[in-house]
């Protein structure tokens, strides 16, 4: 029996033409996968380098306050802790390839469980309202003393405890900052109450999912708090963390925030002589039962045995919210700003402009 082929034509080519292409084929591929490879280092160390520029020129233009006040004092921290969430992902990418954490007195698991507090309670430190026109009084002062110094505190002693696997030191951190975020929740309730602006659903937004949460995580977290399952809080309160408090405060905050960096720009010479429509309360209004319905339809499928119906309902009235809202803030652009949206993006000014100062309800010239 032989071993060449006995159909080879040497008129057609070798008869590895076809296993040739094949191999073309995956060189192709490998050199894409090496180009995505290397494509994905690159742009992620742009971007690493863009948000430490961003955290260098925002903690610059912080450390010149003589004096912070608690607004600033939130944002200060919360930059911190992005910036030390930054630091580890070295170390955390290449532990993927090599055993890195065999020589450090930290385990891989312990870092990660740092990082992510870090990230999520470290960022949640700064959405607090101060939009709501209210002074501080009585409680309030005791409150807002015992976040301001409780919660930071509580987050980096969690962060430690689950860094180094103490878990005296990390009970004693999520005990913080459960008394933090239970704190906050008074002064935002209070703050509700006694706003002297209306309320609009959009500040409805900032009553409270958080008291919710702290009261769920508090058995978890004074139990176990290094258990992986109660990372983010106690059993079926991810929802409930997630779009239940980090949500609404978003939201909020940003339906807060565009307006105003709008009316900044468009209506400032109309300060004290008439009021300045927005923001289209009622889209704001749907936008806020749809969330609400569908935030609480996921948190009751999370805690309650439910028909599995629920959470895929819960989840379209969410994703139909996220519509309403983006549709709420780009009419507030495309109405109100003087610049189109593609001057929005890319900073260049559009007809909207020329437009609005033809008509003379642009800014007024200096």
């Amino acid at each position: 029996m032989s071993v060449v082929p006995g159909d080879i034509d040497a008129g057609r080519g070798l008869p590895t033409t076809v296993p040739l292409r094949h191999f073309v084929v995956a060189v192709g591929f490998l050199v894409g996968a090496t180009g995505l490879a290397v494509a994905d280092g690159v742009f992620g160390t742009l971007a690493l380098a863009g948000f430490w520029t961003v955290a260098y020129d925002v903690g610059r233009t912080l450390a010149r306050v003589d004096g912070l006040d608690v607004t600033e004092a939130h944002f200060a921290f919360a930059l911190r802790s992005f910036v030390l969430v930054t630091a580890p992902r070295f170390l955390l990418a290449l532990s993927c390839v090599t055993p890195v954490f065999a020589a450090l007195p930290v385990t891989r698991t312990g870092l990660v469980g740092a990082h992510a507090t870090l990230a999520v309670f470290g960022a949640l430190y700064q959405l607090a309202t101060t939009f709501t026109q209210t002074e501080p009084h009585g409680v309030d002062h005791h409150c807002r003393r015992i976040e301001s110094y409780g919660y930071p505190a509580g987050v980096l002693a969690l962060a430690g405890g689950r860094l180094v696997g103490n878990p005296l030191l990390a009970r004693i951190g999520g005990a913080l900052v459960l008394l933090g975020v239970a704190c906050v929740s008074i002064l935002l309730a209070r703050r509700l109450i006694e706003a002297r602006v209306d309320r609009a659903p959009m500040l409805s937004r900032y009553a409270v999912a958080m008291a919710g949460w702290s009261l769920l995580t508090a058995p978890a977290w004074l139990t176990d708090p290094l258990a992986l399952a109660y990372r983010f809080g106690g059993p079926g309160t991810a929802h409930l963390l997630a779009p239940g408090v980090v949500g609404f405060v978003v939201l909020g905050i940003l339906y807060h925030v565009v307006p105003f960096i709008v009316w900044v720009h468009r209506y400032s010479d109309r300060l004290g002589f008439e009021d300045v429509p927005v923001i289209d309360d009622r889209l704001a209004a749907a936008d806020f039962a749809l969330f609400s319905t569908g935030t609480g339809g996921l948190v009751a499928a999370d805690l309650l045995a439910l028909p599995a119906v629920v959470a895929p309902l819960a989840s379209t009235l969410v994703a139909a919210d996220t519509v309403v809202f983006a549709a709420n803030l780009l009419s507030v652009l495309r109405n109100h700003s003087p610049h189109t949206l593609a001057g929005v993006l890319f900073g260049r000014a559009g007809p909207a402009e020329s437009a609005a100062d033809d008509t003379g309800t642009g800014e007024r010239p200096a």
